[in-house]
């Protein structure tokens, strides 16, 4: 059975005795890590996002952990790559407010897009894995709950995509369009980077139209556990959702990488009234699986779902341009235009735009049959 430790968190300023919470119910951080070990501690840095925001893990969360490995005797190290390759990394540490953390708390950040890459094969597929990860002695995953407009929720299995350095995460969307396909690679890559612990920065974060252009979203809890697929799960099944529809959960739960059904999950702590107000992202791929196959088929080509630029929230910064793996927007008269037919649905330009100006446009059989929560 797996053990999923929950706290209690209704600010950050609570966040440090929250962590320890965890911690301890797990037996405490010695359990885990001993004196002189070098630990990787992997944020999600998606953008360079102020923590109020509620895209970035939040920095009073990063200063728990790296106090707790600290405490241990052991030596903490910072380290992920953004959703795109980035010329000032230093930005992004900064804005997020780890930069300050880590330079408080003497703690290297280290430079995934730098520091070279390990090739790793797996289910046929090759991937680069940055490394200091490979060469930690042990990992620490520290995720923020997010909706994912792609895998429908990210938090710790997702988030491990990040050890994937510049522009191969990009070419594993391209090769992946699929949903399906894509949470693949995303599980592909948690099982080669084997997070020893995941602590979850749930205090607040976020829903709707993740993982950047949602809303904020007060869950008021920290958790942590060994099992990345198991915590993943009790979060879903905390805010509503049935686990094994997450195609990340589904897939790692298959292979055999942790727990996805609920009653197999010990929780220690605190135990959260599952969630009615948490809004799941709109579905980008459906089958139209409530009415019969032949006139499903003819409908088909009425039933789409596609991202779509806000004029009125735009300013032409062009990085949906710079991120779209597949080259199917260019610069337009006053805004970026898409071309369809080339585009994948990975939700890249809405994962990186600025503004939150991407949005999901739906055709009206779409929205007659899609099933959001």
């Amino acid at each position: 059975m797996s053990t999923v430790s929950i706290s209690r968190c209704n600010s950050y300023e609570e966040a440090e005795n929250a962590v320890r919470k965890c911690i301890n119910n797990l037996g405490g951080i010695s359990s885990f890590i001993n004196p002189g070990n070098r630990v990787l501690i992997k944020p999600n840095l998606l953008l360079a996002k102020k923590p109020e925001e509620a895209i970035t893990t939040h920095p009073q969360i990063i200063e728990a952990v790296i106090k707790l490995v600290k405490e241990a005797g052991a030596t903490p190290l910072v380290g992920d790559s953004p959703g795109w390759p980035v010329d000032d990394l230093k930005r992004y540490w900064e804005t997020s407010g780890i930069l300050e953390v880590c330079a408080r708390l003497n703690t290297k950040i280290v430079n995934f897009e730098a520091s070279g890459i390990y090739k790793k094969k797996i289910n046929g597929n090759q991937y680069y894995i940055a490394k200091p990860v490979l060469d930690a002695d042990f990992v620490i995953n520290v995720p923020k709950i997010k909706t994912h407009g792609l895998t429908v929720f990210t938090c710790a299995v997702k988030n491990m995509y990040g050890v994937v350095p510049g522009l191969k995460k990009t070419e594993y969307h391209k090769q992946s369009p699929n949903p399906t396909q894509f949470a693949q690679h995303v599980v592909d890559i948690f099982s080669l980077s084997k997070p020893g612990l995941n602590i979850v920065d749930g205090v607040i974060g976020m829903d709707g139209t993740g993982p950047s252009a949602g809303n904020p979203k007060e869950l008021n809890m920290v958790l942590a556990s060994t099992d990345g697929v198991a915590s993943d799960s009790l979060v879903t099944h905390l805010l509503g959702k049935y686990p094994l529809k997450i195609p990340t959960t589904k897939i790692a739960y298959k292979k055999g990488l942790g727990e996805a059904y609920i009653n197999k999950i010990e929780v220690l702590g605190y135990y959260p009234e599952v969630r009615k107000d948490f809004k799941w992202p709109p579905r980008l791929t459906s089958s139209l699986d409530m009415i019969p196959s032949s006139i499903a088929r003819a409908l088909m080509k009425f039933y789409w779902a596609r991202p779509s630029i806000n004029p009125d929230k735009c300013t032409d910064c062009k990085t949906c341009i710079k991120s779209c793996p597949v080259d199917a927007l260019r610069a337009g008269v006053n805004i970026p235009e898409f071309n369809y037919p080339e585009c994948i649905k990975c939700m890249c330009c809405m994962e990186m735009c600025p503004e939150k100006a991407v949005e999901v446009e739906k055709s009206l059989i779409n929205k007659l049959f899609s099933r959001n929560n």
